[in-house]
């Protein structure tokens, strides 16, 4: 996202338009109906054979200070009917790469090594922003070289194929914008999220408790070893680890996930205190050797 928006705004930094005033938030109205664009705006740009508005400049040779929000001098609807054409134009690419990847007949990935890729593609991000015409081309481009996790014949560990419900899911997101700090700022998110929350609890079995949503595993196994430090030693949240008395030990498979000694690093344990305990050929911990290994440290005072 970053890399799109500074290769159309040029990496010298650029001020947004100042905002006209505070949100204002009214708790004891709901809006029932879905918003819609105001009826004179959309009549003139959806009604092709009344249209009020036509544009007469290629929207490719056009800059990003022209669309919404950046742009908010001269004839709104002028703005808004490039917006509008400039975003078909990407969603037309976007719904060309969902026909390509299902093509069986297609390759998963057209590799290219990073040089070959630094060849067909212009990484370097300009000083001057590139026209609109320039960022559709990055999108296809883009899409075009990337592995297409979609195919039907694409299947990895971490993910497999994918749903059109949920894209349509993904997009209303990035066009709401927002994040799930509180209720204030978005309501409708917030609510979705503890209903995902709860029937994810039900389905392990869990008739009660609290959830978080994580960015990936390495950060839940953090937040794992964390949640267990303050089970047994809940005074290390006031105090810290000098609320400890010796050293704090952890046990993990000799086949852990790198994430587990990593965390045992971010969380203040040190990685010499992440002990690996011995497996069987099954890839199995073997339960007598985490005994002598729990034994011999708290012989040790740990």
């Amino acid at each position: 996202k970053q890399w799109y928006q500074r290769r159309v705004m040029g990496s010298v930094s650029q001020t947004a338009p100042a905002s006209q005033g505070p949100p204002t938030l009214a708790m004891t109205s709901i809006q029932v109906d879905p918003p819609t664009a105001p009826e004179n705006i959309k009549k003139g740009l959806l009604d092709s054979d009344n249209k009020t508005y036509k544009l007469e400049q290629d929207i490719g040779t056009m800059l990003y200070d022209e669309l919404w929000p950046v742009c908010q001098d001269g004839n709104s609807t002028e703005t808004d009917a490039k917006t509008r054409e400039f975003l078909k134009r990407v969603v037309d690419i976007l719904l060309d790469h969902i026909t390509i990847q299902n093509d069986r007949g297609t390759k998963i990935v057209d590799f290219h090594t990073p040089e070959q890729l630094k060849e067909v593609i212009d990484f370097k991000i300009p000083d001057e922003p590139l026209n609109l015409d320039q960022l559709l081309v990055d999108c296809k481009d883009t899409l075009k070289y990337q592995v297409k996790t979609g195919h039907p014949r694409f299947s990895t560990n971490f993910l497999s194929g994918w749903i059109v419900t949920s894209l349509a899911g993904e997009w209303l997101t990035a066009a709401a914008n927002t994040n799930m700090f509180t209720y204030e700022i978005a309501p409708v998110f917030i609510l979705m999220e503890h209903e995902c929350l709860k029937k994810m609890r039900e389905i392990i079995g869990f008739e009660n408790g609290d959830s978080i949503l994580a960015p990936g595993g390495s950060i839940s196994n953090m937040y794992a070893l964390m949640i267990a430090r303050h089970k047994a030693f809940p005074q290390h949240k006031k105090y810290g680890m000098r609320a400890i008395k010796g050293q704090l030990i952890m046990y993990t498979s000799q086949h852990h996930h790198y994430s587990i000694k990593g965390g045992a690093s971010a969380i203040g344990l040190g990685t010499d205190n992440c002990v690996q305990v011995a497996c069987d050929e099954r890839g199995k911990m073997i339960p007598e050797e985490l005994e002598k290994l729990v034994i011999k440290h708290k012989n040790e005072g740990h």
